[in-house]
């Protein structure tokens, strides 16, 4: 395939399952009404593995994903999106849409970082100054609410935590080019056997907690199948055909969708402190895309 045609190609599944991680702000704001966050995001993979272990059979991938589930970095990587869907739920709990959506999409600003430190790739100079802005936003959306107390600032800093994991995953991923179908299953099934004993210890997970109405359901269902087994896929099947960089980058709009829609169904807007740091944050995503090294990731 030709370098513009896969260039294409990648911009369109990652954009494709960007649009849907865009709505899930809204629908775990929605679900957090219902179920504690430990047992949300539980319920939420749960529901995703039901649906990868029905299309096993039918796509004929049933060996592909037990030969991965073998492979000890794939539980590496695994253990690592857990912690970033973990800290973003129980952050949010603490937090509100709004806030969730800019601080857990700061993976852009961190994946050079990141990917200095594990690949020693150059960090060039717009990509340390997006690093500045970014930290500059995050801490102008915090300030608002530094006064409430120490659960809220909790909150922020587990959002920031999950903008982590997420940048970290997106650069081993990509390191270690787990883009087939059984590797997007692979993850869905283990970051469900992950979230299982927190939901058990944590959350208070008993047969009571499946009885958490129609909204709450239909909020989960939207999670776990399209958010999850769709938008994984589609994400990692991208990051074949472009650089963690430039699917980074794209995140931008997600930033867009989910600020939107939580104005639009929650009426969550924020501060005016809050927007000159969403700003920054904006411009930061920005500068971190220009001038990438040549040996990016």
């Amino acid at each position: 395939m030709a370098k513009p045609a896969r260039l294409g190609r990648g911009i369109i599944l990652v954009v494709s399952a960007i649009a849907l991680w865009g709505t899930v702000f809204v629908s775990s704001q929605v679900g957090l009404e219902y179920a504690n966050p430990y047992n949300l995001v539980f319920i939420r993979f749960l529901v995703a593995s039901m649906a990868v272990l029905a299309l096993m059979l039918p796509l004929q991938n049933g060996r592909a994903i037990v030969a991965v589930l073998k492979v000890k970095v794939i539980w590496l990587l695994s253990a690592i999106y857990s912690l970033g869907f973990l800290f973003q739920y129980v952050g949010q709990n603490l937090g509100t849409a709004s806030e969730t959506t800019l601080l857990t999409n700061l993976a852009p600003i961190l994946i050079p970082l990141i990917a200095y430190a594990f690949l020693r790739e150059k960090i060039n100079r717009y990509q340390l100054l997006a690093m500045a802005l970014g930290l500059a936003g995050l801490l102008l959306i915090a300030s608002p609410n530094l006064d409430l107390g120490a659960y809220q600032v909790f909150g922020y800093i587990l959002m920031f935590g999950s903008s982590v994991s997420y940048a970290l995953f997106t650069v081993m991923g990509k390191r270690y080019n787990t883009v087939r179908l059984a590797d997007s299953f692979a993850f869905i099934l283990i970051v469900t056997i992950f979230l299982a004993p927190v939901a058990l210890l944590l959350g208070g997970l008993d047969p009571s907690s499946f009885l958490i109405g129609v909204a709450g359901w239909l909020a989960i269902v939207w999670m776990a199948i399209p958010c999850t087994v769709l938008a994984i896929t589609l994400y990692l099947r991208g990051l074949e055909f472009i650089t963690a960089s430039e699917a980074g980058f794209l995140q931008f709009l997600q930033v867009v969708i989910g600020l939107a829609l939580a104005g639009i169904f929650l009426g969550d807007f924020l501060s005016p402190i809050q927007i000159l740091g969403a700003l920054m944050i904006l411009l930061a995503l920005t500068l971190g895309s220009l001038k990438r090294p040549r040996n990016s990731i």
